[in-house]
């Protein structure tokens, strides 16, 4: 119920088409640079859920009248639900539809449109659409229910059938403002089904490259192995494309590449690539999506190896995504993922790899998020000293201050379990604690890039004396999603 004591009555004779603005791009989110833990975790994501709609209409003629008043006179309240539906007039359907309702009489086509604008102003587009189909298939005819249609096909996803309707529509006698509305939609849908391409940069200056344990460390006769530093960079690229199918479906292609590359200590460099195609199914509120994968990493070997990458180990499986919005602040991602790993040389690490994980997101306003996350995966190796099995949560808090400034805290804490005693007898159990701060100015762009200072904590304490380490680092962070 809207509090309004007051009631405006849009009484026109021309039928506008509504403009509209859409969400933004999802911001790109920050990539772990741990390669010993290189899983994809269920990432919240940060952008609308739907497009954001303005009506522009030209209102020629307006009657101000009291609610009460309004109800005494049944002729008015039709008089103005008739243009208020064909203008497509979210606002005063929902004034006026209440008032319909209690009607003794009522229009069954003019009361099923007005539920149909009415499911859309409060976000239920899959309703919406099946409203509109159901006055579609009694007349279809009627250029603004065509138009309506396909904006809610639009909103709701259903990219294949809402093309099909707009194009539909351009080929009417429309004015060429329409044409013009209709061509933006349009060039929407096409973005929709776009290569997109995501790509960063950030500057390491590593003082403990080889997690080594504080100096000195010993068990028995076996000495822990030398601290080692490295300065250098990361890197990551992607590329991802859909292509809409009817009913909401969509088949999708992914490619991406990340790695690290020290120029003082070539050693460690690496390298990880992942190709994967698979299809899936979205509204404004859900998405799924199953993804099968291969994947390759080369690297150098670390302190044993050379300063040429080569081929070190392959992985190949399945991947399952599902994001839903349990309304407008809440979002719940979670990811389910299996692979085959096998390697190079080190054949004792030969076996199979487990990933479950969710994130639940919470939009308190436009500058605030929060998120929590809980995951866990397992490592199946063929030297059960090697296989394990880890449990994380998460927290995350995105804030935009004052002055342009911008600041994000991620929190982590893990739990890490081997399966078997090692070659000292030891069965090792971990626990991992890691945060990361991000700051960064929102008016401040290099070519379009806006630049983030990140400080990293990481520290493990464990059973195993030679696996307990800390260390910290600061480093600077470019990328562009284009």
């Amino acid at each position: 119920m809207i509090p309004q004591s007051k009631l405006v009555l849009f009484l026109s004779s021309s039928l506008l088409l509504s403009s509209f603005s859409f969400a933004a791009e999802k911001s790109p989110q920050p990539h772990d640079e741990r390669f010993d833990d290189q899983r994809q975790l269920a990432k919240p994501d940060l952008s609308t859920q739907k497009p954001q709609i303005s009506e522009k209409r030209d209102d020629k003629h307006t009657l101000s009248i009291t609610k009460e008043e309004l109800a005494k006179h049944p002729d008015l309240i039709v008089r103005g639900l008739i243009p208020a539906v064909l203008q497509n007039n979210g606002e005063a359907v929902q004034l006026l539809l209440p008032l319909y309702q209690n009607l003794p009489k009522q229009d069954p086509f003019l009361l099923e449109w007005a539920n149909a604008i009415n499911a859309r102003e409060e976000g239920h587009f899959s309703k919406a659409v099946t409203r509109y189909r159901t006055l579609f298939s009694q007349d279809s005819t009627i250029l603004p229910l065509r138009y309506q249609l396909a904006q809610a096909l639009f909103l709701n996803n259903d990219n294949e059938a809402a093309k099909d309707q707009f194009q539909k529509l351009r080929a009417e006698q429309v004015s060429p403002e329409s044409i013009a509305m209709i061509d933006q939609y349009l060039s929407a849908l096409n973005r929709r089904d776009q290569w997109k391409f995501q790509g960063g940069l950030s500057f390491l200056n590593e003082s403990n490259i080889n997690n080594a344990p504080k100096a000195g460390t010993r068990i028995g006769n076996w000495n822990a192995w030398e601290r080692e530093s490295a300065t250098g960079f990361s890197y990551f690229a992607e590329a991802e494309k859909k292509w809409s199918l009817p009913h909401n479906y969509f088949a999708q292609f992914s490619i991406e590449g990340r790695g690290k590359y020290y120029w003082d200590n070539k050693k460690y460099n690496e390298f990880n690539g992942r190709v994967g195609a698979g299809v899936g199914y979205q509204t404004a509120h859900f998405e799924i999506s199953l993804m099968p994968f291969t994947e390759r990493r080369w690297y150098a070997g670390g302190s044993s190896g050379s300063e040429s990458m080569k081929q070190y180990s392959k992985n190949s499986g399945a991947r399952l995504d599902l994001t839903y919005w349990l309304n407008e602040k809440w979002q719940i991602s979670t990811a389910l993922e299996y692979g085959e790993q096998r390697y190079e040389t080190r054949k004792h690490l030969n076996g199979n790899n487990y990933l479950a994980c969710a994130t639940l997101l919470y939009l308190a306003k436009s500058g605030q998020y929060w998120f929590g996350g809980v995951d866990y995966n397992r490592e199946n190796t063929r030297d059960l000293d090697n296989a394990y099995q880890r449990k994380n949560v998460r927290l995350g808090w995105g804030q935009e201050w004052k002055a342009g400034i911008s600041t994000r805290l991620i929190l982590n804490y893990a739990q890490r379990a081997y399966k078997e005693k090692d070659l000292i007898g030891i069965r090792q159990k971990n626990k991992e604690y890691a945060s990361v701060f991000t700051i960064w100015h929102r008016n401040f762009h290099i070519w379009g890039i806006t630049p983030k200072l990140s400080w990293s904590y990481q520290k493990v304490t464990s059973n195993h004396p030679f696996y307990e380490y800390d260390k910290n680092r600061i480093y600077l962070e470019i990328s562009k999603t284009f």
